[in-house]
């Protein structure tokens, strides 16, 4: 089960008291995986859901809202997630009332049309907000996170997929307002908003809301956040021994070129002192080798870097 699915069940998995809530979660679940059609004069619709529970939740809610059975049409197969996909049918002469109730269709002069806005009445009550978006989520929403297999790509993504770009727009304008940045962009004949980052992502499943699952992906945060800085520290410390050992390197071929030129004891009694001290002692940090010879480390960086300037000099 991915991080997509664990939301979804968290969501499913607790009932909505309030009928206008509940109301708004059909409606954003029909928006996300509904189909308009007509069929002897009436119309229909026609949704697909992609498990069981899901099937169950919406089965009652529209019994509990509008005192109507739904039929399932057919029981499939997903091929591209490969997994079961449950089809139930909404027909017959209360189809309108229903479809104008969840503001699906609109009357436009004595025509009714399909409301092309997501978001009016049904939504003005920001509970009802989180619960419509609750819907949408649950039909088109999917997530992952990083997983601990370092040849895998994945990182954060979570997104919604819509068939027109209208309603993606508007999603993310709503989330926007919230403080919750997305972003859209085009897949195939869809349209998808999708949000990266860590931070984003845990906003969006606080607003839906989804407490367990904030939990659990602010744990994985902390974790990779702790491990990523035991590496950058692993880094530093080995570009520090680099260092070190590239610094060395330079001071030995600096005392070598002098005594095979002039001899060491050509040199001052200081310099002379921490020449032979580093010969002898190659593998010592700054530290250690100042220690050894009674000074100062700043000190012991002006004598190295006096032996440096007179190897040139040679």
């Amino acid at each position: 089960m991915n991080f997509g699915e664990r939301i979804k069940k968290e969501i499913l998995s607790k009932p909505i008291k309030d009928t206008h809530c509940r109301k708004a979660f059909v409606a954003g679940m029909i928006r996300g995986s509904g189909r308009l059609y007509e069929k002897d004069g009436y119309l229909g619709l026609e949704f697909s859901v992609s498990d069981e529970e899901t099937a169950m939740f919406m089965t009652t809610a529209f019994r509990s809202l509008f005192g109507y059975e739904m039929r399932e049409v057919s029981v499939g197969e997903d091929r591209l997630n490969k997994k079961d996909k449950f089809t139930f049918n909404v027909s017959g002469e209360r189809t309108e009332e229903i479809l104008k109730s969840l503001e699906i269709l609109v009357e436009d002069g004595v025509d009714l049309a399909v409301n092309l806005k997501l978001y009016g009445e049904l939504t003005k009550k920001e509970c009802c907000l989180h619960a419509f978006i609750r819907g949408l989520f649950v039909a088109v929403g999917g997530c992952t996170l990083p997983t601990d297999n370092r040849s895998s790509s994945t990182g954060y993504h979570l997104e919604m997929v819509f068939s027109h770009y209208t309603p993606a727009l508007e999603t993310s304008e709503k989330l926007a307002a919230l403080g919750i940045n997305s972003r859209i962009t085009r897949r195939r004949e869809s349209f998808v908003l999708y949000i990266k980052s860590a931070e984003g992502i845990k906003d969006f499943v606080a607003f839906l809301p989804a407490p367990v699952s904030v939990l659990k992906l602010t744990e994985l945060m902390i974790n990779r956040e702790i491990v990523n800085y035991s590496n950058r520290q692993k880094n530093c410390d080995i570009a520090n021994v680099n260092k070190q050992v590239e610094a060395s390197a330079k001071q030995l071929d600096a005392i070598e070129k002098i005594d095979k030129a002039v001899g060491l004891s050509s040199l001052k009694e200081d310099l002379r002192l921490t020449a032979v001290a580093r010969k002898e002692n190659s593998d010592m940090t700054l530290v250690e080798l100042a220690e050894h010879l009674g000074v100062t480390k700043s000190c012991l960086n002006h004598r190295l870097r006096k032996l440096i300037q007179i190897s040139k000099e040679i």
